[in-house]
């Protein structure tokens, strides 16, 4: 009986939870945000690198495992999220080394496309410095003794 006089307590009204006992609330693993964030940076870690910036990359792909390590915690397995998170982040470290390679390669074996870049450097420097950077270079050599 409870205290109204309404019969007789409900068994799943233990301390006025409302709660049966049977049912557990779900619970999530301490480092599954971790983990998703590690998945999500693994992403952008890929699709930046085929932008051929160098250092977007590199920071989403390092912080992609380092992230997904972390979320590990103390178990032995990691989640599915975090093992995923460490293949793109490498995936995307590969990629980023692969393009800015790719880039270099052809920027120094192309000769028509070092002669652009050399102009391109000229007028760039000259616009920002007011001399050209053959010029420039031409004094660090003098004062240098190069």
């Amino acid at each position: 009986m409870d205290n109204y006089n309404n019969g007789p307590i409900p068994p799943w009204q233990n301390g006025n939870s409302g709660v049966p006992p049977y049912y557990a609330p779900p619970t999530r693993h301490p480092g599954s945000a971790f983990a998703t964030a590690s998945l999500v940076l693994g992403i952008i870690a890929i699709l930046s690198a085929f932008t051929g910036t160098v250092f977007p990359p590199l920071v989403c792909g390092g912080l992609s495992i380092i992230l997904a390590l972390l979320s590990k915690g103390n178990d032995r397995v990691m989640l599915p999220n975090a093992k995923v998170g460490v293949l793109t982040g490498i995936l995307g470290l590969i990629l980023n080394v692969l393009v800015v390679a790719g880039a270099f390669l052809l920027l120094f074996t192309e000769p028509e496309l070092k002669e652009d870049f050399h102009r391109q450097l000229n007028q760039y420097y000259e616009y920002f410095y007011g001399e050209s950077f053959d010029d420039a270079w031409d004094e660090i050599e003098d004062i240098y003794g190069g």
